[in-house]
């Protein structure tokens, strides 16, 4: 009996040493990029909650972190892993803002 308390203990201290966290595969090979004018980026921006904050590069950086780290919190909830991939908003060629499009999983 106490060898396979052992065992069963050497198994589990293996297992936890080996398991990580959940981290977000972001797949930027799916990334889309959408070209709209100023006025509606900040009609969607401002849908998303960034009113008054100027856009450009440090919006669409902004928008990508936050939404990083909500699906990080989701998936270290959830205990899984979640592929997703941006939709950009661009304007006059340069990224506004960033979109996580959600993707139903069954």
């Amino acid at each position: 009996m106490k060898k396979l308390g052992l065992i069963l203990f050497a198994l589990l201290f293996v297992v936890l040493l080996n398991v990580n966290p959940a981290k977000a595969a972001y797949l930027p090979e799916y990334d889309k990029y959408v070209e709209v004018s100023y006025e509606d980026a900040r009609y969607i921006a401002d849908l998303v909650g960034l009113k008054g904050i100027p856009l450009g590069a440090e919006t669409a950086k902004l928008s990508f972190d936050a939404q990083e780290k909500l699906i990080a919190k989701i998936e270290a909830r959830l205990g899984k892993e979640i592929d997703h991939y941006y939709i950009w908003l661009t304007v006059d060629g340069e990224k506004v803002l960033g979109i996580d499009p959600p993707v139903p999983m069954f």
